[in-house]
């Protein structure tokens, strides 16, 4: 085989649940454990992945069991294995791949569990920046504040669902949880962010998850302000940037 006709052939085979095919093994070293030592091989590149999903969902791991999560994690590893070199954020298409399976369909909240867990990884490993400090707001005259824009730091992620899933991630946050919860009492807007060194996830009102998705998208704060007060008229802007203006969730305008 050419090296990359080999590479090819042995990267399949690692993914497949099959005997490699002899010309794969032929072209390994012939001392009749070939066999073998691929099969640890491919055991170990399962397994260390599968632990990375792991890590990476525990509360997934936990809503369908630990031996459910390592067959998931399997086929998982076998249909998306890493395309980095490190594994700090892999396992960005479990939620989409939780959703396929038909076992699942039934439990439609896992997604979006996942998606929350995935963006608290993401948030943990996004860039530091300095947060928006008080004398860059009161420098400026009070009349030009609504006209202007803010930026999130940059580990913010939004996240939407029909589901309680904050409360559900919540509640699985202790080992013992004992809070039963109904799905009905979705939906859910939650907001996860790491304004310092610690990843925060918030549950935010309608109106506050509306501002801070036009904020992000780059409108100014009276626009972003307008669409909050059409969907949630009881929103209090004053309040919101009393909690959030200098906390870290903003770092420039």
């Amino acid at each position: 085989m050419s090296l990359a006709d080999l590479q090819r052939s042995f990267c399949d085979a690692l993914r497949s649940p099959n005997a490699p095919p002899d010309a794969l093994l032929d072209e390994l070293l012939e001392d009749g454990l070939a066999l073998q030592r691929f099969n640890v091989y491919r055991n170990n590149f399962i397994v260390l992945n599968g632990d990375a999903l792991a890590e990476m969902y525990p509360v997934i791991k936990r809503l369908i069991g630990d031996s459910a999560f390592r067959i998931l994690a399997t086929a998982y590893v076998r249909e998306y294995p890493p395309m980095e070199r490190a594994l700090l954020v892999y396992g960005k298409d479990f939620p989409n791949f939780l959703a396929s399976i038909p076992e699942l369909s039934e439990l439609h909240y896992l997604q979006d569990v996942a998606r929350l867990e995935y963006a608290w990884t993401v948030a943990y490993h996004a860039e530091d920046v300095d947060r928006l400090e008080e004398h860059q707001i009161t420098e400026l005259p009070a009349e030009k504040f609504e006209l202007l824009r803010l930026r999130p730091h940059p580990s913010m992620c939004l996240l939407h669902s029909e589901y309680p899933v904050y409360r559900i991630w919540e509640a699985n946050q202790s080992e013992d949880p004992e809070e039963v919860i109904s799905l009905d009492d979705g939906p859910s807007h939650v907001v996860i962010i790491r304004p310092g060194t610690r990843v925060e996830t918030r549950e935010a009102s309608i109106g506050a998850f509306t501002l801070f998705q036009r904020l992000g998208s780059g409108e100014t704060i009276g626009d972003a302000y307008n669409a909050a007060i059409q969907i949630e008229p009881a929103f209090n802007l004053e309040l919101f940037f009393s909690q959030h203006l200098f906390d870290g969730t903003f770092c420039s305008l």
